[in-house]
């Protein structure tokens, strides 16, 4: 019963169930689209939207989005992402305030066809990752 309540609760709020990596922002939740329990299939010469909810733990003009993925052991840039994390939401951000940031990210069909792990961050004016997730997924 706990495990069937679990995954309606999870398939309700549409959030990605991800590994924190150190965000200082608060009550994060983090959505793939497609994707409620990873591993997450990303499909090669397609789009996808991500998004982040969270309540900013400090004052900032700007958000730099910081994504990468592991690749042998290496953490690789993903390439195509612009970094100006405020063109998905409006900056600046006060302390305390709710943000819900969502960005269509492309997955170029150039992309290996590999399993890795992604790491995706949200970074302050302060160099703070107001979010940071690592997500399992595989490129098909």
């Amino acid at each position: 019963m706990r495990s069937l309540l679990l995954v309606l609760l999870v398939s309700y709020t549409s959030a990605t169930v991800f590994q924190d990596c150190g965000s200082v922002g608060s009550d994060v939740q983090f959505s793939v689209e497609g994707c409620e329990v990873p591993p997450c299939l990303l499909y090669r010469g397609t789009t996808i939207n991500i998004g982040f909810q969270f309540i900013s733990s400090a004052n900032t003009d700007t958000l730099n989005i910081d994504a990468t993925a592991n690749i042998g052991g290496v953490e690789v840039p993903w390439v195509g992402i612009d970094t100006d994390g405020c063109l998905s939401t409006t900056c600046p951000i006060s302390a305390g305030s709710s943000v819900d940031w969502n960005m269509a990210v492309e997955i170029l069909a150039e992309y290996p066809a590999i399993t890795t792990v992604v790491t995706f961050k949200l970074v302050d004016s302060s160099g703070a990752s107001q979010t940071c997730a690592l997500l399992p997924a595989t490129l098909v």
